[in-house]
């Protein structure tokens, strides 16, 4: 769809083609729970690595190691989301969820900044209710000890 530009605004409210070619983007590039699951897990593992010896990375592509550190862990909580985000009744991919919020909230400082945990729980939760399933916070992490 081709608009002009009319004194700096566009001549109509349909979107443009950059627009376009992003939605059709995003469709084809849907991924399922499985491949976001792996996604989340691969970008916290380099988030990891990069921050324990962040000045081996120092340079690349023009930002430091802990720059690189954060991206990865960007990364990571979009997958996360993009997780959360469709519902489910499975218990597989709901057992997935509860994995990626456990570990988001095990980070430190991760639920100051951002607020990826606090989206991947109600999106937890709310599977939770369409499965039957009744989640409850444990005090302590669940282990041969409980």
């Amino acid at each position: 769809m081709k608009t002009k530009d009319v004194g700096g605004r566009r001549d109509d409210a349909g979107p443009q083609d950059d627009e376009l070619a992003l939605y059709a983007r995003a469709y084809r590039g849907a991924l399922s729970a499985d491949e976001l699951f792996e996604r989340f897990e691969a970008y916290a593992a380099h988030a990891r690595l990069i921050e324990q010896a962040p000045e081996r990375f120092d340079g690349e592509l023009g930002l430091s190691g802990r720059q690189l550190a954060e991206g990865a862990r960007m990364a990571a909580r979009r997958m996360a989301i993009l997780l959360a985000e469709a519902p489910t009744a499975l218990w597989e991919v709901l057992a997935l969820k509860v994995h990626v919020f456990e570990a988001l909230i095990q980070l430190r400082d991760e639920v100051a900044r951002s607020n990826a945990a606090i989206m991947v729980e109600a999106g937890m939760k709310a599977d939770g209710e369409r499965a039957g399933v009744v989640l409850i916070p444990l005090d302590a992490p669940f282990g041969p000890t409980q």
